[in-house]
Order: C-alpha cells, then sequence, then structure tokens
C-alpha cells in the first residue's frame, strides 16, 4: 500500500493550526525541539521537525532522530480513518515508537 502524502501532510497542518489555535497546548510544546522520523514499514521514511511550537516541512535529517515511528501504511491509515486508535494499536504492537515517554505523549497528539 502507498502511502498519501497528502495525508501526512494534513496531518502536519492540523498539529500547526491546533499549536497556533490552542494556547494551553502551544504552552505544552513550547520550547521542545524534537526531530522525528516516521517509518512507513512497506513504503519508506519521513522525517519532520518540531521547533517553535510548530512542525517543519517534511525533510530528510541526518544523525539521530529524538523520536522514531515504525509503522505499516494499512495501520496508519486505519488511525488517521478512525477506524482505530492510536493506543489500541500501539497495545496490539500494530507500530512502535522509539522515544521517551513525554515524547509518546506527543506523538499520540500529533494522530489527534
Amino acid at each position: 500500500m502507498v502511502i498519501d502524502m497528502e495525508r501526512l501532510y494534513e496531518i502536519l497542518r492540523k498539529f500547526n493550526e491546533r499549536a497556533q489555535k490552542d494556547n494551553k497546548f502551544r504552552k505544552d510544546i513550547e520550547g521542545l525541539e524534537r526531530k522525528i522520523l516516521v517509518d512507513f514499514t512497506d513504503n519508506g521514511k519521513y522525517s519532520f521537525e518540531l521547533k517553535d511550537s510548530m512542525i517543519s516541512e517534511i525533510k530528510n535529517y541526518e544523525g539521530s532522530y529524538d523520536i522514531e515511528v515504525y509503522i505499516d501504511t494499512s495501520t496508519f491509515n486505519e488511525i488517521i480513518d478512525g477506524k482505530t486508535d492510536a493506543l489500541s494499536a500501539y497495545i496490539l504492537k500494530k507500530f512502535r515508537v522509539k522515544a521517551s515517554l513525554s515524547d509518546k505523549l506527543l506523538i499520540s497528539q500529533l494522530l489527534k
């Protein structure tokens, strides 16, 4: 299955929009700087950066990442389509997140 890049961009856009409009959320992420990798195990790797309470465009960063997400496109689409929630998929080991606990919570905010 191919990842629909428009869907990925839409998630990033919604996150940034929420960060601009929701003062509490913006305060929660204020000062965080994270490099994030999303590895679609069946369709490529994409990375972006959280900085200044915003997520950058998708880029290819060199070096290490603070947050690494490993997921197949089918599971990603099920979460985005609301057919399953991210917590259930995580518990069922349909995807992995390599990050600190607080950063795992950040990923859950990204998928809201």
